[in-house]
């Protein structure tokens, strides 16, 4: 194998090598940091919808205590007679 002739694809990939690692590298950092950055956008969202979403809720949730408490009312009224 030794007499062999260099074959120049060959000389070629090793020469590329040494660059697809670096790239490798780069695209792992770049993989890891978008990783990092989608967690951030997922935390803000959560924090948005947590954050707009209770007064909402909480409306909501008091819209259908008062409702709850006119019922009451009015059913103690019928039933001690009063008008």
């Amino acid at each position: 194998m030794a007499a062999e002739p260099d074959n120049l694809v060959l000389s070629l990939l090793r020469d590329m090598r040494p660059a697809l690692a670096d790239l490798r590298a780069v695209q792992d950092e770049q993989s890891r940091r978008l990783i990092h950055i989608e967690g951030r956008v997922d935390q803000t969202h959560e924090s948005m919808v947590t954050g707009l979403g209770l007064p909402a809720h909480a409306n909501i949730r008091h819209d259908i205590v008062e409702e709850r408490l006119r019922d009451l009312s009015g059913r103690v009224e019928r039933l001690e007679g009063k008008p």
